[in-house]
């Protein structure tokens, strides 16, 4: 009787294996530290053009009107 009830009750080494493939692949989703330090890098890059292109458009407007103004 306990040889077939042996086959019903699953190998923990299995099970702990699964977990810990599940386990790794949760932790291999979460964003670290340095993602979020990239991410915000690349956010502040784009700003940094954004307020460069704004200022190119700024001093040529400028120097069309002092031209204009004379």
């Amino acid at each position: 009787m306990k040889n077939a009830a042996d086959h019903l009750v699953p190998k923990t080494g299995k099970f702990r294996r699964a977990l810990a493939t599940v386990w790794a692949f949760v932790q291999a989703m979460e964003s670290t530290s340095f993602d979020y330090t990239l991410d915000r890098i690349k956010h502040l890059d784009r700003e940094v053009g954004r307020l460069r292109e704004e200022l190119r458009q700024s001093r040529e407007s400028g120097t069309s009107s002092s031209i204009d103004g004379r």
